[in-house]
């Protein structure tokens, strides 16, 4: 009977274990969140700009996703420890697939880095002529990846924001 008594504590505890966890987890992503969102919130009352807050919106998204990603995969690994799974070839695998990743990512990474830094340092708009080497046209769409220009003939021309070294801002007629 203790057996039975002993078995039932062993796996409650690690019930509980787990549950806290989970619950350390929730409260560490709503500060961490409202502290995102306090920054952002300082961000929108500094400026007016339509077109910068649905970016800042977009960065803030991102973060907050970032966020929930990591803390709640940290969670699962704890949980998993903790129940007597064992992790390292789990962190193994992950750090092989990322490196894997990695490796097969560096344009997109370069791609998205590059994009930033367009975004971020208001380098050109929607709605800009710019020229970019021999390209030239008006910006029709812009994301972290790549810039879409329309030029004068109305053809779309991608370009991913890692090619992008030199922008010539034509001015508007």
């Amino acid at each position: 009977m203790s057996n039975i008594l002993g078995a039932a504590d062993f796996y409650l505890n690690r019930l509980f274990f787990s549950a806290g966890v989970l619950i350390v987890t929730l409260f560490i992503s709503y500060f961490l969140k409202k502290s995102v969102d306090l920054v952002f919130a300082g961000v929108k009352r500094k400026v007016a700009d339509g077109y910068v807050l649905a970016k800042t919106r977009t960065i803030r998204s991102l973060l907050n996703n970032i966020i929930d990603a990591a803390l709640f995969s940290v969670a699962v690994l704890i949980i998993l420890s903790n129940w007597g799974v064992n992790v390292t070839p789990i962190l193994t695998g992950a750090g092989i697939l990322g490196l894997a990743f990695s490796f097969g990512a560096q344009t997109l990474v370069k791609d998205l880095i590059a994009g930033f830094f367009i975004i971020v340092e208001n380098q050109f708009n929607i709605g800009d002529k710019i020229q970019v080497g021999k390209l030239e046209g008006e910006v029709y769409k812009m994301t972290l990846r790549m810039t879409v220009l329309r030029d004068k003939n109305g053809n779309l021309i991608y370009i991913p924001n890692s090619q992008i070294t030199t922008v010539v801002k034509l001015k508007q007629n």
